[in-house]
């Protein structure tokens, strides 16, 4: 009964880290698509670059610090998307007979150096914006990455486990 049940949770969590991974395919495509409409073509397309976001006044104050916003906001939603990419890969790959082994455990230590990443980077952006909101003001704009680093920490111990439990199940396996 407990093995239906785990079993129940892991396929619906395997279906919204789908969800959740194109959802970000697509936020990043869309940034990247208007970002791109609006240097090279319509400036316009600053004043909803997404969902609403207005940049047109940092792009009017320069279209560099403007271009060094959208790329981190672009990288920051593509490395999302690309964890939870990841997440998905261990779905596919973890097997509950056997759940232990060197490839689960390479995308858990992934995953954690990437959830590291997105932190420090959310960090970087959200100073850069305080910094620009000193000369210019423009939408409210803060990607709240914090959280990420503290992931990143209990992601690391959970793969730190995952990888003792593979060295304790291949020596099992040598000794029987």
């Amino acid at each position: 009964m407990i093995q239906i049940k785990s079993e129940r949770i892991f396929n619906i969590m395997n279906v919204v880290s789908w969800i959740v991974f194109i959802g970000y395919c697509i936020k990043a495509g869309a940034i990247t698509t208007v970002s791109i409409i609006s240097l090279f073509g319509n400036k316009r397309a600053t004043e909803n670059l997404y969902m609403g976001l207005d940049l047109s006044t940092l792009y009017d104050f320069s279209s560099t610090h403007y271009t060094i916003v959208v790329i981190l906001l672009i990288l920051i939603t593509g490395l999302k998307a690309y964890l939870f990419y990841l997440l998905i890969s261990i779905f596919k790959t973890m097997n509950f007979k056997k759940p232990f082994n060197k490839v689960v455990v390479n995308l858990v230590f992934k995953i954690c150096y990437l959830a590291l990443s997105i932190g420090i980077i959310g960090i970087a952006f959200n100073a850069y914006i305080i910094g620009l909101q000193v000369k210019v003001m423009f939408t409210q704009l803060d990607i709240n990455t914090s959280a990420y680093i503290f992931m990143a920490g209990v992601i690391f111990i959970v793969a730190t486990l995952f990888k003792r439990a593979t060295e304790i199940q291949q020596e099992n396996e040598l000794t029987i």
